[in-house]
């Protein structure tokens, strides 16, 4: 293997140690799959009432969830250094964006029009009623403490865990190398970390909504704070339009959408006219005013043919086609289940 420069090795390394870690993010969610389907099992044989039951399995579910996705962020961390290099710790300062109201909008409106679409593109293999049916299964209304535990379990851990890995630790580890490259790779992973095709598409644009927000605002807990607002108004959505029938449900479903997007678009646009990137002067540069860096800029420049080539490294690879074989037989599971 031939590697050009001291910049170019470096991202070999750094993809290296984060196809390594995606692998045992892998091992760690499989197992997390296996342990609470047994949990499960055990939980339907034994003598205890249905409240504790559900609250033994949710309380479980979520701290599974948690170290599947906290733990290989210490892997990556040990790996980086094992290759030579700092760790960049994640911008976790608790500085919250002034804009964050806008942010809020704007992000919450781009991904549910990316998860719109992403619905659509499945749709011809029949997928959402597979999906609602097979892979979620269908749920009544809850009863309060259902849906206390549905925000805990569906909002606030991933919320949490997934910033954590794939903002907090890939895209801040991969910023040396750019800021357009760090972004994109993590969204991409983030869209193939769920492995089901009625995600996958909307969770990539997701990844690039968040990321952008974390590397603009300097801080986590803005994405944090994003993604847990997306995954609460969903959870909210479908809670609160179960009571009632179904051409109710509609026009609240359609009214409560339309509103969130009239002002998601009135905040991307004030975002976008406040931070669109002004053409700077000589004369910026020399009266004690301060010019951004370009948003190109990269500590280790590595060329666009470099980034893939490298990219494309054994343990990624391996990464990609064990994703990719899920989301596929997925495919073909509700092409089967409705053929």
């Amino acid at each position: 293997m031939r590697i050009e420069g001291a910049n170019e090795y470096r991202y070999w390394k750094t993809l290296r140690a984060i196809g390594f870690t995606l692998l045992i993010f892998l091992l760690f969610l499989n197992l997390f799959g296996v342990a609470v389907t047994g949990l499960k099992f055990v939980l339907n044989r034994l003598q205890i009432s249905e409240v504790r039951a559900t609250v033994i399995y949710q309380l479980t579910y979520a701290a599974g969830y948690l170290v599947s996705f906290m733990t290989p962020v210490a892997f990556l961390k040990l790996f980086i250094r094992k290759s030579g290099y700092w760790y960049q710790p994640m911008r976790a300062e608790a500085k919250w964006s002034p804009w964050l109201p806008l942010i809020l909008f704007g992000g919450v409106a781009a991904i549910w029009t990316l998860a719109y679409l992403n619905a659509s593109m499945v749709s011809i293999f029949h997928y959402e009623a597979f999906s609602s049916e097979v892979i979620w299964g269908n749920s009544g209304k809850g009863a309060w403490y259902e849906l206390v535990l549905e925000f805990l379990v569906m909002c606030l851990v991933p919320a949490f865990c997934e910033e954590f890995l794939f903002r907090g630790a890939i895209l801040t580890n991969c910023l040396p190398f750019g800021r357009g490259t760090a972004i994109f790779i993590s969204a991409l992973l983030f869209g193939l970390m769920h492995q089901n095709a009625e995600q996958i598409f909307y969770a990539f644009g997701a990844g690039l909504v968040l990321g952008l927000v974390y590397e603009r605002t300097g801080s986590i807990w803005n994405c944090i704070f994003l993604h847990l607002v997306n995954n609460f108004l969903s959870t909210f959505e479908s809670t609160l339009l179960q009571g009632f029938d179904e051409r109710i449900s509609a026009v609240a479903g359609a009214v409560f959408e339309a509103t969130l997007l009239m002002l998601g678009i009135i905040s991307a646009v004030i975002l976008i006219v406040r931070f669109a990137p002004k053409k700077q002067t000589f004369r910026d540069g020399i009266f004690e005013k301060s010019v951004p860096a370009d948003d190109a800029y990269a500590v280790c420049r590595v060329t666009p043919k470099q980034a893939v080539r490298r990219f494309l490294n054994a343990p990624m690879i391996a990464f990609l086609v064990l994703t990719t074989v899920q989301i596929l037989f997925l495919i073909g599971s509700a092409v089967f289940y409705h053929g």
